[in-house]
């Protein structure tokens, strides 16, 4: 038999519990193609898929961590 893959689907408030972005700040990013789109999945019903969700803040966490660390106009201690 095939490797078959099975997506976890979650709703946004569990989208909002993970990336830490509101209803309307989440809905702005897909609008500017910046955040994974949901999966409808009835008339009035859209999920996400788990994986690109979490995909999407690991890469946030890559960008964020490759660009220099911004030191706010301190001088670090000698």
């Amino acid at each position: 038999m095939a490797d078959q893959t099975f997506h976890i689907l979650i709703p946004r408030w569990r989208v909002s519990e993970i990336t830490g972005l509101q209803r309307s700040a989440l809905y702005e990013r897909i609008a500017r193609g910046e955040f994974p789109a949901p999966v409808t999945i009835g008339s009035a019903a859209v999920r996400w898929i788990e994986a690109e969700v979490v995909a999407w803040v690991q890469q946030q966490i890559d960008t964020s961590r490759a660009q220099p660390a911004a030191t706010g106009g301190r001088r670090a201690r000698a």
